[in-house]
């Protein structure tokens, strides 16, 4: 095989991996004490929503599953007693009707949020 042909094939399959990887956010590492300018966004599922706080944007993921988030008027992330803070592990998203453990938390830039928010509208 020409080795033009597989150094290209091998940038374009590097690409494609860095875009994936932009595409699914980067994990929060490191706690976040969010402030009062905060917007979340439901899809009507029970595993994710979206969060914007002033100008930062997460994905915020459960273990397992979430049954009230769709239905619930409202949502309240609290870390080891402190609310207003999220981490990746250790907080929890209480509901009207159960407490849900966050198994993950992705920061996404804007335009993510944005996406992700106009397929959720549909």
């Amino acid at each position: 095989m020409n080795k033009k042909l597989i150094l290209a094939a091998a940038a374009m399959l590097a690409g494609f991996a860095a875009n994936a990887s932009a595409a699914n956010g980067n994990a929060l590492t490191d706690c976040v004490d969010l402030g009062s300018n905060q917007e979340i966004v439901r899809s009507g599922g029970t595993q994710n929503f979206l969060l914007r706080d002033g100008d930062e944007h997460y994905l915020v993921g459960f273990r397992g599953d979430c049954a009230s988030l769709p239905t619930t008027s409202k949502l309240e992330i609290i870390t080891e007693g402190t609310a207003n803070r999220l981490c990746a592990t250790g907080t929890i998203v209480k509901t009207k009707r159960e407490n849900c453990q966050v198994g993950k938390v992705e920061s996404i830039d804007a335009e993510q949020f944005a996406a992700r928010k106009k397929r959720a509208a549909r």
